[in-house]
């Protein structure tokens, strides 16, 4: 076959027939649809696909084109090309420059790094600047922290601002057990505990950060202004409390609240209204954040977990209603410990042991202690609820269930344990979760 094909290519090349030449064109192209040449021609979209940027629509235009004038079906794709072109989940390498080094960093591309907040932040993050989210409990602020965090592939770092927030948890100092580093210092020179390097970048998450002490938040005020400052082509330098200064690596702050930082919010009585030198370092990069409700049902339950989304959804709203969000929340973390719970719960009463269905749950359940667990004794999705409404008061659990219809919950989680795991959304339920996303 190849000596046909040299044949062919030798006439498109010295004949001077416009029709001969044509004719060999198109012979060649039948010969290159031949099992033995796909794999050369998926070879060169994979380089062709290499040289371009992570644009979805970019890449698709070129894949489309691709296998059209190749005439490749998309199934003799292989995994990876696949991934990139469906948006799957998928790992790249990126090079960076960083203090005169050649770094590869693998970064994971998804829906979650998609999202318009995401891909601000990961602006601001190339850019070094400060980031500041904002809004009510449960919007997700956190889990943003943390998809940043596993796109880039650094580790994170989590001060949990409180009154009681001290100087040794920010700058370091002496303890009982000897000196200890803190974790503003660790996160600014990608430092593990012992203050060895790590080789990997950091988030800083400064989580609930109105809730900070003023004076205290005045010893983050140097690590905040130097997050993305150089002198004389040297990233800037950082003191501990032993007077060592540490150079920053690759480093990123991210602050959450429930308030803008120059205000007290009457429903967070905890907040402290913040000197605005601590709002001035998160300026230009300060971000209301709002449940996104679609991307919960499309990348949390995995659009299969219709009647979890649309009593979850109804809890939150009263609650925010109620303003009980002082006690609890409806979180992202909620939805998936009580989808996850139910999936294992499922399992189980089946008899089958667990099976690792990545479609099915954002987390994949695990095998560990799965031997020990009887039918009789799992735990439910309504022991889950139960425990959550624990967390109120009883006035506040009565009414929340009661307005909610929690009995009304109770008959439909009885009557999805009678059908298949992969039949459980109803038309009318995925109505009205089109109806809930909408609003």
């Amino acid at each position: 076959m190849s000596e046909e094909k040299e044949k062919l290519e030798q006439i498109i090349a010295t004949s001077e027939s416009k029709e001969i030449r044509d004719e060999a064109i198109k012979q060649l192209e039948e010969l290159s649809q031949s099992p033995d040449d796909v794999t050369s021609q998926l070879v060169g979209l994979s380089s062709l696909l290499s040289n371009v940027g992570t644009d979805e629509s970019e890449v698709k235009k070129i894949v489309d084109s691709e296998l059209k004038r190749r005439k490749i079906s998309i199934q003799d794709l292989d995994t990876k090309l696949k991934a990139i072109i469906d948006g799957i989940s998928t790992t790249i390498n990126v090079t960076i420059q960083s203090g005169g080094k050649t770094l590869t960093r693998k970064m994971t591309i998804n829906d979650a790094t998609k999202r318009p907040l995401i891909q601000k932040v990961l602006s601001d993050a190339a850019a070094r600047n400060n980031v500041y989210l904002y809004g009510g409990a449960g919007t997700g602020k956190t889990f943003s922290a943390e998809t940043i965090a596993d796109a880039l592939g650094f580790d994170i770092i989590t001060i949990n601002c409180n009154q009681f927030t001290s100087a040794l948890e920010i700058i370091g100092g002496q303890t009982i057990d000897g000196y200890q580093e803190g974790k503003v210092i660790r996160a600014f020179g990608n430092l593990d505990e012992e203050g060895n390097p790590t080789g990997r970048g950091c988030v800083l998450l400064l989580d609930e950060l109105p809730k900070i002490d003023p004076n205290t938040a005045g010893l983050l005020n140097a690590a905040l202004a130097k997050s993305g400052e150089f002198k004389k082509g040297r990233p800037a330098k950082l003191e501990n409390a032993r007077g060592n200064k540490v150079e920053r690596k690759e480093f990123f702050v991210m602050a959450t609240g429930n308030s803008l930082l120059n205000s007290v919010d009457a429903e967070y009585e905890a907040n402290f209204k913040q000197d605005l030198s601590l709002q001035d370092r998160f300026a230009g990069s300060t971000y209301e954040v709002f449940v996104d409700r679609e991307f919960e049902w499309k990348n949390i339950l995995n659009e299969k977990w219709a009647f979890i989304y649309i009593y979850m959804s109804k809890l939150r709203n009263k609650i925010v209603e109620e303003k009980y969000t002082g006690k609890a929340f409806v979180s992202i973390r909620i939805m998936m410990s009580a989808q996850k719970t139910y999936n294992v719960f499922r399992q189980i009463k089946a008899g089958k042991g667990l099976k690792e269905v990545p479609s099915l749950s954002y987390t994949p359940a695990s095998y560990f202690g799965t031997g020990l667990i009887q039918k009789s004794t799992v735990k439910t999705i309504i022991d889950t609820l139960d425990e959550f409404f624990i967390l109120f008061t009883e006035n506040q659990r009565e009414r929340l269930k009661e307005d909610t219809d929690f009995e009304g919950f109770k008959k439909i989680v009885s009557q999805k344990n009678k059908l298949p795991l992969d039949q459980l959304n109803t038309a009318e339920e995925l109505d009205e979760v089109k109806k809930i996303i909408s609003k």
